[in-house]
Formats: C-alpha cells, sequence, structure tokens
C-alpha cells in the first residue's frame, strides 16, 4: 500500500531518460561555498520533496506557518476542508510578503501594501483598485501554489517545482519509522520554538558514511549533556536512549523513551554556513507539556544545535572521502543547464498580465505616485510586460 493518506501525484517524466555527467568537482567547498548553496538552491529546494511540518501542527481551519526554506518564503495553511495547503508567500500583485509571523490563525489573509486579501485555499478575494476592471479576473490571480503532500503518519512533504506533474515523494521508512513509535496525525502539537545555527545544512546529515566520522563533544557541551540526563531521569522521561529518523532533506525526528512525547527538529537552509532550526514538540496522548519539561527539551534540543556547529567547525575544512549522496542531483541539474546554456530555476513562476490587470495597475501607479507626491515608487511599473519570479 502507498504511504499517502491522499492521492499521490504521478509524475510523467522518464527519469531513465537523465544521465549523470562529468561536471566539475563539487566537493571542494562541500561545506562552505556559496556558489556550491546558490546551486544547491535551484538543484534540491527548488525541485526535491522536503519534509516540512507535521499535520497535527495545525489545529482549526486558518491555522498556518510561514517559513524561509533556503531563501524561498513559504506560507502552509489548514483550508476550511482541513486539507494543509502551501503556497509561495509573495502576493501576486507586487510580490509583497503576505505574512512576516511564523505563526498566526486567520481565514484570509491580507498583504499590507494594497490590500489584496487571499482565503485559505488561496484564493484571491480582494483587490481594491482592481474591482470592477474590465478584463480583470480574480481566479487567474491567486497565491501561487507549491506542491503539497501529506503521506499517512501525518508528515507534510512540499516540492517548490513549478511543473504540473511530479513524482510523488518516496517515504515508505519515514511511515515505517513513525508507525513503529506510534506517531500519527492524531499528535497533539504542544509547541515550538527556533534555534539559529552557525553551520552548513547538510551537517544535519552527515555521518560516517562521509568518512568523516562524529567528533568527540568538547566538554562544554559534555557537561550540558550530563545536566540533562539528570533532568530528563526523572521517571516516566528519559533522553538517554533518544530514537531519531532523518526525514530527508533536514528533518530530524526524535521519539523519547518511556514518554508520549517526540519532536521534530527542521533545518531551514539561509547560507552556506547558516541554519535556522525549527523545533516543534509532540505529545501522542494530547496531554499538556510540564514547563519544567519544556524547559529541558529547550537545552536538550539547544544542545544538539551546538552538537552540529561543534561538527560543522569540524568538518568544514575537510573535503569528503566519498561522494554524498546530493552529489548525483547537483550533477544532473548542471548537465541540464549547460544544454540549456543558461542557470534553470524549476520554481519560477512565469506570470502573464492580462489587458485588465494592466489598466488596474496603471491606475494603481498613478494613486501610488499622488500618494508619494508624485514620485515614482520603488515597486512601480510603468509598462505591462510578461514577468517571472525566480524561485
Amino acid at each position: 500500500m502507498a504511504p499517502f493518506a491522499e492521492t499521490p501525484i504521478i509524475s510523467l517524466r522518464d527519469a531513465s531518460s537523465f544521465e549523470v555527467s562529468k561536471e566539475p568537482d563539487l566537493l571542494d567547498g562541500w561545506w562552505t561555498s556559496e556558489y556550491l548553496f546558490s546551486l544547491e538552491r535551484r538543484a534540491i529546494f527548488s525541485k526535491t520533496w522536503v519534509c516540512i511540518v507535521h499535520r497535527s501542527r495545525f489545529t482549526k481551519p486558518g491555522d498556518y506557518i510561514s517559513l524561509e526554506l533556503a531563501g524561498f518564503p513559504v506560507l502552509i495553511i489548514l483550508g476550511k476542508d482541513r486539507i494543509a495547503r502551501a503556497f509561495h508567500n509573495v502576493c501576486r500583485h507586487r510580490a509583497y510578503t503576505i505574512t512576516k509571523k511564523p505563526i498566526g490563525s486567520s481565514l484570509v489573509l491580507g498583504c499590507r501594501y494594497h490590500g489584496w486579501s487571499y482565503d485559505t485555499m488561496g484564493n484571491l478575494v480582494k483587490a481594491p483598485q482592481f474591482d470592477g476592471i474590465e478584463g480583470f479576473n480574480k481566479s487567474e490571480n491567486g497565491l501561487f501554489k507549491i506542491h503539497t503532500c501529506t503521506d499517512r503518519a501525518g508528515f507534510i512533504h512540499i516540492n517548490l517545482d513549478a511543473g504540473e506533474s511530479l513524482q510523488a515523494p518516496s517515504c515508505e521508512d519515514l511511515v515505517g519509522h513513525a508507525a513503529e513509535h506510534d506517531i500519527t496525525a492524531k499528535s497533539r502539537w504542544l509547541t515550538g520554538w527556533e534555534l539559529c545555527g552557525a553551520f552548513n545544512w547538510k551537517t544535519i546529515g552527515a555521518s560516517d558514511r562521509t568518512g568523516i566520522g562524529t567528533p568527540s563533544p568538547s566538554s562544554a557541551s559534555a557537561s550540558v549533556m550530563e545536566f540533562l540526563l539528570s533532568v530528563f531521569r526523572g521517571p516516566g522521561f528519559a533522553v538517554d536512549g533518544c530514537h531519531t529518523f532523518l526525514a530527508d532533506p533536514t528533518t530530524v525526528i526524535l521519539v523519547f523513551p518511556y514518554s508520549n512525547i517526540w519532536a521534530t527538529m527542521t533545518g531551514l537552509p539561509v547560507s552556506a554556513s547558516e541554519t535556522t532550526i525549527r523545533c516543534d514538540i509532540f505529545s501522542r496522548d494530547g496531554l499538556s507539556l510540564p514547563p519544567a519539561t519544556e524547559e529541558a527539551l529547550k537545552l536538550y534540543t539547544a544542545s544538539q544545535a551546538q552538537a552540529l556547529q561543534h561538527l560543522y567547525d569540524v568538518v568544514k575544512s575537510i573535503r569528503p572521502t566519498e561522494e554524498p549522496a546530493q552529489v548525483s542531483l547537483l550533477k544532473e541539474h548542471l548537465r541540464l543547464e549547460r544544454l540549456a546554456g543558461c542557470e534553470i530555476f524549476p520554481g519560477r513562476r512565469e506570470e502573464g498580465r492580462s489587458e485588465g490587470f494592466c489598466k488596474a495597475e496603471k491606475l494603481c501607479n498613478e494613486l501610488d505616485k499622488l500618494a508619494k507626491g508624485g514620485s515614482d515608487g520603488a515597486y512601480a511599473r510603468t509598462g505591462c510586460a510578461q514577468g517571472g519570479l525566480e524561485w
């Protein structure tokens, strides 16, 4: 049986048609190169499936989270039909951010720039100064959708590829791990927070197969861990023996033994040497989280982030002795770019402008100039042309 609660997206692409050709050595600067990070944005984060959040993070229609994945602004919101959907977190009018809050709940999301508003399914419901303009169609100006799949365990996967037909993510191992530890879509989200990490996102998946090994913890890290172990050795909760599972490419699932609490730590790449970690804590039985346990979990996740940063400090000047799994994706994308003669942005959204949109936009520009004393605004357009958003 497929690991999806909903019908997966099937690819029309023949994967066998791709051949990996010889490309420049990508292992130099594997941990620190901004050029390589730029390539990863195009070859991985804008065209592959990413396990991003758990369905139980959303309780009622309108609940949403917003985040940046390798520089791509993403909005995930629960619709009135109780289906979680992902969108690019930018207004269709001037590409202004729809919501800057990391979490919230609203059945209508409004852009503060010109008041365009969208419902939980991404449909444009209000466009001041554009209403009544002949030829302007609200149905053609909804938020840009991001491919979204929810597996049977409740984990939500997104893919920013602008293509219409994509192959469903492979998550049999993830669903099996979740079933083994009784993780379901009926879990209850308890709390969450973010941490800033000074390390490359690939450090999260680094292991002995890279030829690097895991460095010994510093004395400071060891003392923190000893304290955490003493905190967690209370009745019914223990951190030693915690089960971990990596859900590609950057989400780590943690299951604590003898407890109904489990957690996720999701790495959100910022640059070649910076990663934001979003931590979410869940419960299988729906019970609340005692303050002492929450504080201990914050210390524990902070120690994990510290360990990743320490690992990065050790490996950033070391060239991997074995080829990491991501290299094949990078080489394949470089081959396609070489054939095309230019960089390829799989998530790019090309948008044509109708005559009605152009008329309304001209009016909007004139009103902007009046409001700014006749000066041209930073976002003003003088004409109507084909445009695109590069992600």
